[in-house]
């Protein structure tokens, strides 16, 4: 976590493009040898490259207006100022995606909530349920494929009484838009039945909680921490 969160903190810090470049080719790195399929990554971020390529268009119209024009096509100006805000911004977005996928293909949701009820630990002393927070935490992670299959069961059912998913992306994003009320209504439900079960289990925030099972910061992790801080480190320096 540690110097994941320097990464993070150190992209929306830098303004070049190398420092991108390097730590994005190091998580790939890290993700294929924690033995991710590169399938199962394009899989996962196949969804998310309308949004990178949402990011990029946006640059690449509106900046950099002041800067050399490399292209123009029907009047749209493509500068060099534009091209390089949209490989920066599509770089830094690629970047986030790509710490999510490597916090969310590594570890189960239980590990995830566990990490992160021990970050927060301090934060106990000025009352802060943290305990809480980390059950929140666990149970959006947990049923995030769960209310997938709610969209796919509902796109499927639509589809059989037949309606055309097909055409313009005006025309698909609208009609993605009717499958979007049905899911959050079916969340909504879940999310009561779970606070009834909760309640009707007893659960108290007030006695101290325990864990099943504990992971154990050792050596090994405490080395890999600190080689990756510094390597995040050395590289901000290098192509700040």
């Amino acid at each position: 976590m540690i110097p994941i969160t320097l990464a993070l903190v150190l992209a929306l810090m830098t303004g070049s493009l190398l420092f991108y470049v390097v730590i994005l080719a190091s998580l790939l790195a890290v993700l294929l040898y924690a033995q991710v399929g590169l399938g199962a990554l394009l899989r996962n971020f196949k969804p998310l490259l309308i949004l990178v390529a949402v990011t990029a268009l946006y640059h690449l119209a509106f900046s950099g207006k002041d800067t050399e024009t490399l292209l123009e096509v029907f009047g749209w100006r493509i500068t060099s100022g534009g091209l390089e805000m949209a490989g920066f911004y599509s770089l830094r977005l690629v970047l986030f995606i790509t710490v999510a996928f490597l916090m969310t293909l590594t570890n189960s949701p239980s590990e995830l909530a566990e990490a992160f009820s021990k970050m927060l630990k301090p934060l106990k002393v000025i009352r802060v349920p943290v305990h809480d927070l980390s059950l929140i935490l666990f149970m959006a992670i947990r049923f995030i494929p769960v209310l997938y299959e709610e969209f796919v069961a509902i796109r499927n059912a639509q589809i059989m009484r037949g309606v055309n998913f097909s055409g313009s992306l005006v025309n698909r994003t609208r009609k993605t838009a009717y499958i979007i009320i049905p899911v959050f209504v079916a969340a909504v439900q879940r999310a009561d039945d779970i606070a009834l079960a909760i309640q009707a289990r007893g659960y108290n925030r007030a006695p101290e909680r325990t864990c099943y099972s504990r992971s154990r910061f050792g050596r090994n992790e405490l080395r890999f921490a600190v080689l990756s801080s510094l390597f995040v480190a050395i590289v901000f320096y290098l192509t700040d």
